[in-house]
């Protein structure tokens, strides 16, 4: 058995328990591109228009659109081309607990996560940009690396992504952020 199907069991199996059973399927939908775009079209909207005077984030609401578009284009073009099936398709003995979103249920392939990209790309452009945001930016940091990585953990707790999945997910979604920061001016 290879290494990354190890740290699978591990935490699909090893670290199986009722209450990450109750908590974690609901909580992998908060890292979805579903969910996390319509949260930002309603943000983009109420920030444009200066409800409950949002206007100064507005800017970095349409960082993390752009991020979050990037890292779409990105993981398409990944999941087309190499066409990896999720380990509860393909494993034996797999804690499956749901799709975990719904483009999960309709996609049959594992590399790259798209959640821990979607989450990875709105948490990069949170940091990168939170000293001109939030008070509290340290804060701020510590809230999106847990968001993070209990998003990614997630993933492979309820058997939809093998660790590598997860990882590159991640990294895709780091650099979309990144490049987005960089590169874009708002």
């Amino acid at each position: 058995m290879d290494f990354n199907t190890e740290i699978f069991y591990f935490i699909n199996n090893d670290l199986s328990n009722p209450i990450f059973d109750a908590v974690l399927p609901n909580f992998t939908h908060l890292g979805g591109l579903t969910f996390l775009a319509i949260l930002f079209i309603i943000l983009l909207v109420i920030t444009r228009q200066n409800i409950f005077n949002t206007r100064k984030y507005y800017g970095l609401v349409k960082l993390i659109a752009a991020a979050i578009l990037l890292m779409f284009a990105i993981t398409s073009v990944l999941k087309l081309a190499f066409h990896m099936p999720r380990p509860y398709m393909i494993l034996d003995h797999v804690n499956h607990l749901g799709s975990g979103g719904v483009s999960s249920s309709s996609d049959p392939n594992s590399f790259p996560s798209g959640l821990s990209a979607t989450t990875a790309a709105v948490a990069t452009v949170i940091v990168l940009k939170a000293r001109d945001y939030f008070k509290n930016y340290k804060l701020v940091w510590v809230i999106m690396a847990l968001f993070l990585v209990v998003i990614a953990f997630s993933r492979i707790y309820i058997g939809m992504h093998f660790p590598f999945d997860v990882l590159c997910g991640a990294l895709i979604g780091m650099v979309s952020g990144v490049l987005v920061c960089r590169f874009l001016k708002v």
